[in-house]
């Protein structure tokens, strides 16, 4: 009876929605308009914001990224080194060389991100002089192909792939490369120290003893408080007595040492968990930029051509990115990779610049579009994946 009931009501609620639906839509419906038109108003207050204030905050990002990352690299010094001494010779000489490593490729890489100027167009070129070339609408100046105006810089750049306000720099043709290596490197160097430190974060964070010393530093007038409140003057020796021998059978610390400094504690949490969040969200970011990197995409083109793939699903065709040379090839023109430049390049720090100009592309001598009469339904398909499309009532 309940499941009957339960699906007559839904069958209800699904006919009064399409009810008011289609209401709302006799009286407000305008074909000319996608409801990307409303979502884009609805949201033109946030990118009025993001437009004229990003500008001013990424000095203030980059500001957090460098105190983050010298926050890191003092307490590796101050509280991990130390630990790392009492290692065998071959894990000493490891942990310094990868430390460092990685610390070089961090701090060179965000450097050149946020000073290399991502490319522009030329201001005096005559748009018969660039092949496939248009012209911007905003600055209007001649656009080659894969070149975008950016809103908060009001600049075109070429092979533009966002503004980031981390670098305080819009990521373009010039300093892709450096964007993605730092996002890498970086990556590698919180996955590092997040394993490097979590047993002594497992010591520190479940030892009772030092959550008595350390994460309780009101403790002095805490404890005297209960004491007054239970009306026994041995409280706060009961207390502290079994706290220090559950940490004597806790067991001792990773490292030996007796007597531990009392910023340790606090040092090492920070630590852990500031390593930890920044690896995580670089393994979303990495993958994604990754992902496109592989597919001959920015982050604007793959919005450009998901646009153009529906369109022609819609008319039975099929759509090819014309940049898409295959992952290996891909990889090879993004990292600058040739004949006279391996992979030492790409390992070790390394100005290069990337191959051409970032105004003439070479198609991939594929159709970019083609008859393609499955396109249409592949393509609902690919939409009705999405588990909520089941059950919206739309």
């Amino acid at each position: 009876y309940i499941l009957v009931y339960t699906m007559q009501s839904w069958r209800h609620f699904r006919k009064n929605f399409h009810i008011l639906k289609f209401t709302l839509k006799s009286l407000f419906y305008n074909s000319s308009r996608s409801t990307n038109h409303y979502i884009d108003a609805a949201f033109e207050p946030l990118f009025w914001f993001v437009d004229h204030f990003t500008a001013y905050l990424g000095i203030i990002f980059v500001i957090i990224v460098a105190l983050a990352t010298s926050s890191v690299v003092g307490i590796w010094y101050m509280f991990l080194f130390p630990i790392i001494c009492t290692y065998s010779g071959v894990w000493i000489f490891f942990h310094c060389a990868l430390a460092h490593y990685l610390l070089v490729n961090i701090v060179f890489h965000y450097y050149k991100a946020v000073t290399t100027h991502p490319g522009s167009p030329p201001q005096d070129a005559l748009l018969d002089t660039i092949q496939q070339a248009v012209i911007c609408k905003k600055c209007i100046q001649s656009k080659p192909p894969r070149t975008h105006h950016c809103s908060i810089c009001s600049k075109c750049y070429l092979k533009m792939d966002h503004h980031c306000p981390w670098m305080n720099n819009c990521i373009g043709f010039y300093n892709h490369r450096y964007f993605v290596s730092f996002c890498i490197f970086m990556w590698m160097g919180t996955l590092y120290v997040s394993l490097s430190t979590y047993s002594i974060f497992i010591y520190h964070s479940f030892n009772p003893k030092m959550l008595l010393k350390n994460s309780f530093p009101f403790s002095d007038s805490v404890l005297p408080l209960v004491q007054g409140l239970v009306g026994n003057q041995n409280v706060t020796d009961i207390i502290t007595n079994k706290l220090n021998k559950a940490g004597e059978e806790y067991g001792p610390h990773p490292a030996g040492f007796t007597q531990v400094h009392e910023y340790e504690h606090v040092a090492i949490i920070y630590l852990f968990f500031l390593c930890c969040a920044v690896t995580i969200a670089l393994t979303l970011l990495n993958m994604w930029h990754m992902t496109l990197v592989s597919r001959g995409e920015t982050s604007i083109e793959v919005h450009i051509n998901s646009s153009e793939r529906r369109h022609a699903a819609t008319q039975g065709m099929g759509y090819n990115n014309p940049y898409n040379y295959g992952w290996y090839k891909n990889w090879k023109l993004f990292l600058g990779i040739n004949k006279e430049r391996g992979l030492l390049a790409i390992l070790l720090p390394s100005s290069h610049l990337p191959e051409g100009n970032g105004m003439q592309w070479i198609s991939n001598e594929k159709p970019i579009h083609y008859v393609d009469p499955a396109a249409y339904n592949r393509y609902e398909k690919e939409q009705r994946k999405w588990f909520f499309c089941r059950f919206c009532p739309c």
